[in-house]
């Protein structure tokens, strides 16, 4: 075997050790929809257009775990692994360091990818949601926001000091992308000026791109562009910034 494959399989077997990071990736969000649907229903309401709740919720429910590997897990994950020296261990060794960040991002990619799919299965199978009109436009926009949230995810983690800083940074900044996500609550009674502010979120524009491709009408070229610009920033500043031990 490769040293990539060891060391995905190394970081893969240390992700299910670790039951509350695999938790909230994997599990939460199907979780919440099957909470949700259970308490709501489906059925056609007038206030979502004669759709039913689950309906309406499911596109951002989706995303939920994209935005958990990139706001929390991955930054928690390497500031753990620099804090205890094994990333300064690493460097000492054989190991290219674009075979350590391949074994990572797939590691990262396959479960934020895998938790986004299983939310949508719940919705497909258990509520009788309609399949998307465009489901592989709607799984590359998955790809397209995971690709997008592990940049920042990673520029996170070469800026955040902590653990501990880590892990109470990223909870207010996962409740700031959800409010400006514009997936849990209808935008049109919003001022300007909190859409505008909305408009700067790569979370809404993530689930622009999803509600597209879910609806069947044309991707937005706005929300296309700007992912592009934020995976190209944060992607060039995860590479510069990027640290293997506290001093480097």
């Amino acid at each position: 075997m490769t040293a990539y494959s060891h060391l995905t399989q190394a970081f893969f077997k240390s992700q299910l050790r670790e039951p509350i990071g695999f938790f909230f990736v994997i599990v939460f969000s199907p979780m919440l929809l099957l909470i949700l649907g259970g308490i709501f229903g489906n059925d056609p309401q007038p206030q979502f257009g004669g759709r039913g709740f689950v309906d309406n919720m499911l596109p951002g429910v989706t995303i939920m775990s994209i935005l958990m590997v990139g706001i929390a897990l991955v930054p928690q994950n390497q500031l753990m692994l620099r804090s205890t020296g094994a990333l300064s261990r690493l460097r000492v060794t054989p190991l290219k360091a674009s075979t350590y960040v391949a074994a990572d991002l797939t590691v990262n990619f396959v479960l934020g990818f895998v938790g986004a799919i299983l939310t949508l299965v719940v919705g497909l199978v258990v509520f009788r949601v309609s399949m998307p009109q465009h489901l592989m436009l709607l799984i590359a926009s998955l790809v397209f926001g995971l690709v997008t949230m592990l940049a920042i995810g990673y520029t996170l983690a070469a800026v955040y000091p902590s653990v501990a800083a880590a892990n109470g940074i990223s909870n207010g900044l996962l409740i700031i992308l959800i409010m400006s996500s514009g997936a849990f609550f209808p935008t049109e009674g919003l001022s300007a000026g909190v859409r505008t502010a909305m408009a700067c979120s790569p979370v809404h524009h993530i689930t622009e791109l999803v509600r597209a491709a879910w609806s069947g009408t044309s991707l937005p070229m706005v929300s296309m562009l700007v992912l592009i610009g934020f995976t190209a920033v944060f992607g060039l500043l995860s590479t510069v910034l990027f640290r293997w031990d506290k001093t480097a």
